[in-house]
């Protein structure tokens, strides 16, 4: 079973052609479910949802919490029925995914048997598009300082959504942190998780993709300064 979760908030132009693209790449790799978690929208992105089926299942939060918050939500609710040879994949909700490259990572974590496979836009062969030059240069420093700091330096990407991770290693997880999981519910939040996955000696790969912002329609809903200062208190709580 893939279990799919995708954290939303104010996705409405977004949302059909997602699903269409989510449900056409996922069929091959049946059995799997769909889990949005609403984190706290204030236009049309759930009346999207709920018609969209019932194969879709819709978790709300009363108010925006972050995504780390609406990830958690979303680990929460699924570990009750998970098993260990279960896969669990995480994306983006505004569509900059690049689905195309799933069925590498799905090779990926089957034949080479990794806990956690990243979908990278700074791995070689990957790229960024249609994004600012200013977020991409913060997003490149801010990546520098976190693999130094918190012993992450083999990897290329930290903060990227589109992932899969081995049902096991969820698993290790709450055994060992409980249900919370992960304590961010920024941004910060997905570095988190590489570096607690790192504490239990998981093994981490990753494999190329362009994150291609003009899918996105509307606006990043990442706030640099915002998400610049959740990094560095990050970093200073697990280096005390």
């Amino acid at each position: 079973m893939i279990h799919t979760i995708v954290p939303v908030l104010n996705e409405e132009p977004n949302i059909a052609h997602l699903l269409t693209r989510l449900k056409q790449t996922l069929q091959p790799f049946a059995p799997y479910r769909v889990l949005f978690v609403d984190d706290g929208s204030t236009d049309g992105t759930v009346a999207v949802l709920k018609s969209s089926g019932a194969e879709i299942e819709t978790i709300s939060h009363p108010n925006n919490q972050g995504p780390g918050a609406a990830f958690r939500t979303g680990f929460r609710y699924i570990l009750p029925g998970l098993q260990p040879q279960d896969l669990v994949l995480t994306l983006e909700g505004d569509g900059t995914s690049d689905l195309a490259v799933l069925p590498r990572m799905m090779s990926r974590i089957r034949n080479e048997d990794d806990d956690i496979v990243l979908a990278s836009c700074y791995l070689f062969g990957g790229g960024i598009k249609g994004t600012g030059f200013h977020r991409v240069g913060l997003s490149h420093i801010a990546n520098g300082l976190v693999k130094q700091t918190l012993g992450l330096s083999g990897l290329a990407t930290l903060s990227s959504f589109f992932r899969i991770y081995q049902g096991r290693a969820l698993l290790r997880f709450q055994a060992r942190f409980g249900d919370r999981l992960f304590e961010s519910n920024g941004f910060e939040s997905q570095i988190e998780i590489l570096h607690l996955a790192a504490t239990l000696g998981m093994r981490v790969s990753e494999v190329p993709m362009v994150l291609d912002g003009s899918r996105r329609l509307g606006k990043s809903k990442m706030k640099i300064l915002k998400t610049s200062i959740a990094y560095l208190r990050l970093i200073a709580r697990y280096r005390s």
